[in-house]
């Protein structure tokens, strides 16, 4: 078992919620800028006045204490200002990847009680027809000097206390982020204002994070690792920078350079892209200080080509998952190279044993399956108690993770336990398209596994049995782009006559990935 010690007193510390992150911020650096997003600047004094005119308008809407807002969308002004109102009003966000299936999202809605919807899909606005208050981004932020860049009027709040419905106490759920897990369904996972807010903290310390930065958003903030730089950034003061998209990092560069951005927070797959594709070398990035990396292992060729591409930029290599909110681990830069393929040492307060097979904590370089524990980790599963009693044990989460530990405390990560798909930084169930796959006619059963691939991480490849001799791989291929989003579509197809199987008939998909 290796821990690092208790957490130092920073500048940061003393939030009771989320918050305070924003509220200190904008009282400490009202003419700082904040955010950088569709071509205007907003400073924490007028982003502060925009999010307490959202606060009153959806206080308006959900007038109850201990609401849920839904936020489905992509990373837009009125996302960050829905997140920032509801977190005022004591609310909890429900967050789901809008890319998500609407069947999906609708029963998320359904099973979170969500009491306000914001979207920026047309489709689940007509779906929800009145059942939910439901508001486009453009409506949510209609009347508050937009997009044009007037003064925002600050509204007082509907039920005359200031919106002072903000708890203090760190163990009260803030989020409910949706990730797909080995399920077919995405997983809620319950995020406390105590989780959040030590992430915010400890990010923002050991990337020395300053009023100075500027750090580029290429993340969805529905996952915790976007959000994780925007929540960081804000404890410092910092301005986020907000890029056009997770897929498309290479056409934001010229925006990353003119910004004088100082942190680029990325997965493998963003790094892997931008070194092959040369497009470092085409700007200035001489204000960049640090990269940082994590949802995968960061290949030692990107990390080489990065260190050529931006001589001096320290880059740092992390892992975490969003039932740790994110974050577990960081390798300090001037370990890159001692410590090769290792993601560091827990944070400062979190602790990790290396579990072996037969119960007990593996020595020093043996593999076993990481647990983690500490201020970090969820609150559970949403409306899963079974689940989570399995997955956090006294305290300690179940990551599902293969690794070991150095004799110097140093995690390395070998495979997963759970059977999930890491497809550019993303978490895939392979349940989800096995269930499409089988929605063929042809289909008779299928199996879907993750190979290696060094641009991607993993790809997905799909095996099936088929009833017919007629089934082509372009019908499967078609029929999963109609029922799948497009992350999750697979890129390979194998048609086998029969699966391996274990003594039990269970598929053996270790031999199928081979």
């Amino acid at each position: 078992m290796t821990a690092s010690p208790a957490y130092r007193q920073e500048k940061h510390d003393g939030y009771g919620c989320v918050y305070d992150i924003f509220a200190r911020a904008r009282a400490l650096y009202p003419r700082r800028p904040a955010l950088v997003i569709a071509g205007r600047v907003w400073d924490y004094g007028e982003l502060g006045n925009l999010v307490c005119a959202a606060a009153s308008r959806m206080e308006k809407i959900v007038p109850t204490t201990g609401g849920r807002v839904a936020i489905i969308g992509e990373n837009s002004l009125s996302y960050i200002a829905a997140f920032w109102a509801a977190q005022q009003l004591g609310f909890t966000t429900v967050e789901i990847s809008r890319d998500e299936s609407l069947k999906t999202q609708l029963g998320v809605l359904r099973t979170t009680q969500s009491q306000f919807v914001v979207t920026d899909r047309e489709d689940l606005k007509q779906a929800l027809n009145g059942n939910i208050p439901t508001e486009s981004f453009e409506e949510f932020l209609s009347g508050y000097g937009m997009p044009g860049g007037g003064a925002v009027e600050v509204p007082s709040p509907v039920n005359g206390n200031g919106f002072n419905r903000i708890p203090q106490d760190g163990s009260v759920e803030a989020s409910i982020v949706y990730t797909s897990g080995t399920t077919a369904s995405p997983k809620g996972i319950v995020l406390s204002h105590g989780n959040l807010c030590f992430i915010a903290r400890a990010v923002a310390g050991y990337l020395e994070l300053t009023e100075e930065d500027r750090c580029a958003l290429a993340l969805p903030l529905c996952h915790t690792y976007g959000k994780s730089v925007m929540l960081s950034a804000f404890a410092a003061g910092a301005a986020v920078v907000a890029l056009e998209g997770f897929g498309n990092l290479r056409k934001s560069l010229p925006l990353m350079a003119s910004e004088r951005c100082t942190v680029l927070c990325a997965v493998p797959y963003h790094l892997n892209t931008l070194v092959k594709s040369g497009g470092l070398s085409k700007y200035d990035f001489s204000s960049l200080r640090a990269v940082t990396s994590s949802a995968d292992r960061l290949p030692l060729s990107v990390i080489d080509s990065l260190e050529e591409a931006l001589p001096g930029v320290r880059i740092f290599s992390m892992y975490g998952l969003t039932e740790s909110a994110t974050r577990a681990c960081y390798l300090p830069p001037e370990f890159l190279r001692v410590k090769k393929g290792s993601c560091g040492r827990p944070l400062p307060g979190v602790e990790i044993r290396i579990a072996a097979e037969g119960g007990g904590d593996a020595p020093a370089g043996v593999p076993g399956e990481v647990l983690l524990r500490g201020p970090n980790i969820m609150k559970g599963y949403f409306g899963d108690p079974c689940l989570t009693a399995e997955t956090v044990v006294n305290g300690w989460l179940k990551t599902g993770d293969i690794g070991y530990l150095d004799g110097d405390g140093f995690l390395y990560i070998d495979g997963r336990k759970k059977d999930i798909i890491k497809c550019a930084g993303e978490r895939v169930s392979p349940a989800e398209i096995e269930e499409a796959l089988m929605e063929h006619p042809c289909v008779e059963e299928a199996a879907v596994v993750g190979q290696r691939d060094s641009l991607m991480g993993e790809i997905i490849h799909a095996y099936v049995t088929a009833h017919s001799p007629l089934l082509k791989i372009s019908d499967l291929r078609e029929h999963c782009a109609a029922r799948l989003s497009p992350l999750k579509v697979p890129y390979l197809y194998t048609i086998v006559e029969s699966f391996p199987r274990t003594g039990t008939g269970k598929i053996q998909k270790n031999l199928l990935r081979g």
